[in-house]
């Protein structure tokens, strides 16, 4: 079970990291959860960066997308050439 959670800058960490950190909790029956982003880095809305575990076209590819909430995300929601990529 291949598992992305969206981050985007301006995101709320308690989304993205909670999420990451209960569900990684299933590794051991091969789930795979990634922090996946646009860029190689993001920074929350509370200047926290981090690096991306992979790259957003993870998420093509993911048997389940999270996206977490942010400054930006409902910008980032009708954004369809974000949202869509390519396969």
């Amino acid at each position: 079970m291949n598992i992305a959670i969206l981050t985007f800058e301006g995101f709320n960490e308690l989304d993205c990291f909670i999420a990451a950190g209960i569900l990684n909790r299933l590794q051991p029956q091969g789930w795979n959860i990634q922090i996946t982003c646009p860029a190689t880095q993001v920074t929350s809305m509370n200047g926290v960066t981090v690096t991306a575990q992979q790259p957003l076209e993870f998420a093509n590819s993911a048997d389940a997308v999270l996206f977490g909430s942010g400054i930006s995300t409902r910008d980032i929601a009708k954004d369809d050439a974000c949202l869509i990529g390519s396969s």
